[in-house]
């Protein structure tokens, strides 16, 4: 007594081994015979461990099925628990299945309550009184309920007040908005552009948020526009491309010209401020001198909220009469170029979330007030509302339930009392996959006896599902949102060797926010079996031929009947099996989405779609701002989750992993693998010599792009132009000698291809190239005696090579 007096906390812990020690030595049999295969020391100390709370951390192939079932085992064994009192949790109801027939096929352990989370939902409120337990068709049917929603949308258009309310959502938000000036690099301003689709009411692309809502204006006071013509009166200056004001009005000949600059006339970072002023006095000067009207708003003006405002005075001020088009007009040209059925999906999805989340009113206030823009998440719920309120009384009026409904009014009975919980022990599997409405169902049971005990299990690196609800700061966060707790891990993987997991564990822990784990694999190897396959992937053919080399090594290193995964982060990547499957009969082949991979092997995995962009990995699509603010927080390390779907990827893999890539659009996930050293094989499927130097020749202009080989569709001549063409516009010539992209390096451009290593010096003045002028002996600006402000006379004596490419 004086011990548990002097140090309480030292006393329960040694009570709390002792306990666990005393329990593995008399539970030893069971554990050696529960499984086909032993426990490991770490699977038999996580299934007795028995805190009110226990987090089970189970890396990838750590056997974490066998680990729950363990657990249910040693509870029936140990005399803890009848089966009927251990309610068992998963996410799928063939996992469910798989659960509750290994208890009582080989355990004879009959009674468990083993199901998925809806299941579970359903029976709760069945077992309440509740008579409406039918499944609505709706249920799981996306584009059932995509088809609801669209219908009541579509009616409630014809309703005056609603009509308005769209039509002002419209006006303000048809696209995401954001400020210009807080993007880093034009290439994330052109990225945004490309994957938000910028379009004006009538349905043209623009390049920017103020040149769109000017567009919607003239559009919608019947003021005939022309975007982007050029300009009428022919230019004196033969320095310059083709000048194309923003707007010109053909009625009364007017031009309007946005420019982007603040009140103290600074421009986004990534834009040259002195060349933009320039070009700002230069079209100042195009027009006086040909007096050609000309109207000039500004990003600032946008930003303060008065762009529209002061548009609409200097119009009337040059004699335009505004001539207002009827809403329905105005709404007609949206549902032509698709603005009003591309919201009927979005008003889906948000239903879906909505309900999902089971916001309280006074959540969906905070909700609003926390996300990016709470004007439009404000707006669009308020057009959600009275759809959700039909999508609920078509469930009243067939008596029948979605999944939605299905958690949450279990969670409403459980809270109420009105369903007395038998469960005193609760095991989550895939806990990383919980979303806020399950766990707090899973917190409403715990809560609703006093002597229920916890036990989940899952891994914070697998967490790849947050576009479904699923939440991992319920994972991160366990013991801050649940109480008390005692975390184990599995770090023991029987599935992928050493290399592999080498590769694996320390990409995923660049982010430190990932949980820890010291992950060890059964079968350890010293050289790299990660490969990868540098190759051109042009076109089809070009991929047909890298993966056909890939599988033939396979084939000639694997045993007959060898499984081999094909894997992409979107499937449309993936190839067509079967010329595959007749051309190597010896190989068993499979291919999937990551995603769908989750919790599948294979002896061999290849890895393709592994570029960069909006449909790379890292993928860089950007969610819609409504679906984003109803998702669960994002994290804020760069790419968390796409960074876990390659760990799944990696890890899906017994023997070795072969990742095919292009190194000139390589994704960053991949270049950091090969910057980083990370011990990968190269040799395995040698590269050419291009592909083994390549550096992607990034875009000079928007930064984000990379220099392609482009033919002009006129006359047939090869130029270099940017990816992110048609939003960057960025062309020039490629290397003079073997018309290769250049990229840049320093000051240098320096020839992508190893075979020529050309390289050309730009002026640090101009931008132009540096010419070595024999007869000054001395490197000259190519802009030397351009006519117009563009004339550069820098020179310089010496200019050395550059330094040589790093290797790979």
């Amino acid at each position: 007594m004086s011990e548990l007096t002097k140090n309480p906390d030292g006393w329960l812990k040694e009570s709390r081994d002792a306990y666990v020690a005393q329990a593995l030595i008399d539970h030893h049999d069971l554990f050696e015979t529960v499984e086909s295969d032993p426990l490991t020391p770490e699977q038999r100390k996580a299934c007795v461990i028995d805190e009110d709370n226990n987090l089970i951390l189970a890396g990838a192939g750590t056997g974490k099925t066998s680990t729950v079932i363990g657990r249910v085992a040693f509870l029936v064994a140990s005399g803890q628990a009848k089966p009927e009192e251990i309610l068992l949790l998963a996410y799928g109801k063939k996992a469910a299945q798989e659960l509750r027939e290994r208890l009582e096929s080989k355990l004879g352990i009959k009674g468990v309550t083993a199901e998925t989370f809806h299941r579970l939902g359903r029976c709760i409120v069945k077992a309440a009184g509740n008579e409406a337990i039918a499944i609505s068709d709706m249920a799981g049917d996306e584009e059932l309920t995509a088809n609801f929603v669209d219908k009541v949308f579509k009616a409630k258009q014809q309703e005056p007040e609603y009509r308005e309310l769209l039509l002002s959502y419209f006006e303000r938000w048809l696209h995401p908005a954001p400020n210009p000036f807080d993007f880093e690099t034009l290439g994330d301003y052109y990225r945004f552009l490309e994957d938000n689709g910028m379009r004006t009411l009538k349905g043209e692309a623009v390049k920017g948020f103020g040149e769109c809502d000017i567009a919607n204006f003239l559009f919608k006071n019947g003021i005939e526009y022309r975007y982007e013509a050029t300009y009428s009166t022919p230019l004196q200056s033969h320095d310059r491309a083709a000048y194309r004001p923003d707007f010109f009005l053909p009625e009364l000949g007017i031009y309007i010209e946005h420019f982007g600059t603040d009140r103290q006339g600074n421009t986004a970072p990534y834009i040259d401020r002195h060349k933009y002023q320039a070009d700002m006095a230069w079209k100042r000067q195009v027009h006086a001198e040909a007096r050609t009207t000309l109207i000039e708003t500004f990003h600032y003006e946008k930003q303060e909220g008065a762009l529209l405002q002061l548009l609409e005075q200097r119009l009337i001020k040059a004699g335009v009469v505004l001539n207002p088009l009827p809403p329905e007009a105005v709404l007609e040209t949206l549902r032509e170029f698709g603005a009003i059925s591309a919201f009927s999906v979005i008003l889906a999805q948000m239903l879906g979330l909505v309900r999902a989340a089971n916001l309280s009113a006074e959540q969906q206030t905070d909700l609003i007030a926390r996300s990016t823009n709470p004007g439009q998440v404000s707006a669009a719920l308020t057009l959600l509302a009275p759809i959700k309120s039909a999508y609920v009384e078509a469930l009243k009026g067939e008596k029948k339930l979605d999944f939605d409904d299905m958690i949450n009014m279990a969670n409403e009975h459980v809270l109420n009392s009105r369903f007395k919980s038998p469960w005193k022990f609760i095991v989550v599997d895939e806990f990383q996959d919980i979303a806020k409405s399950r766990a707090e169902l899973v917190q409403a049971l715990r809560k609703s006896r006093g002597d229920v005990s916890l036990f989940c299990v899952g891994d914070d690196w697998q967490s790849i599902f947050r576009f479904t609800g699923s939440d991992i700061s319920f994972t991160a966060d366990f013991e801050k949102i649940f109480g008390a707790t005692q975390s184990s891990k599995l770090n023991k993987t029987f599935r992928f060797n050493s290399k592999i997991g080498e590769v694996a564990s320390r990409f995923i822990m660049q982010n430190s926010r990932q949980i820890t784990k010291d992950i060890r694999s059964h079968t350890v190897v010293d050289a790299a079996t990660v490969s990868l396959v540098r190759a051109s992937l042009a076109d089809d053919a070009a991929f047909d031929q890298a993966l056909d080399r890939t599988v033939a090594r396979i084939n000639a290193i694997a045993k007959r009947g060898s499984t081999v995964y094909l894997l992409a982060r979107f499937k449309f990547h993936l190839p067509d099996l079967d010329a595959i499957r007749a051309r190597y009969p010896n190989l068993v082949f499979k291919q999937d989405s990551i995603h769908s991979s989750k919790g599948k092997e294979a002896d061999y995995v290849i890895i393709v779609g592994l570029g960069k962009g909006k449909y790379g990995l890292p993928s860089e699509i950007v969610t819609h701002p409504l679906i984003e603010a109803l998702q669960p927080k994002a994290e804020a390390f760069p790419h968390a989750e796409e960074r876990r779907l390659f760990y799944v990827a990696l890890t899906r893999a017994k023997h070795r992993v072969y990742l095919i890539c292009d190194m000139m659009r390589a994704s960053p996930f991949v270049r950091e693998l090969v910057d980083g050293k990370y011990p990968l094989d190269l040799e395995e499927l040698p590269a050419t010599a291009e592909q083994a130097n390549a550096i992607a020749a990034n875009c000079p202009v928007c930064k984000k792009g990379f220099l392609v080989n482009r033919v002009n569709g006129t006359d047939g001549k090869r130029f270099i132009g940017c990816s992110n063409f048609p939003t960057c516009t960025h062309t020039e010539k490629g290397c003079d000698r073997c018309n290769a992209p250049m990229t840049v390096s320093g000051r240098y451009r320096v020839c992508v291809s190893a075979q020529c290593n050309r390289w050309l010096a730009m002026c640090p003045a101009s931008g132009g190239r540096m010419v070595f002028r024999e007869k000054v002996k001395a490197w000259g600006c190519s802009h030397y005696r351009i006519t117009g402000a563009s004339s550069c006379g820098h020179m310089e004596k010496y200019i050395p090579p550059p330094p040589p490419k790093p290797s790979t």
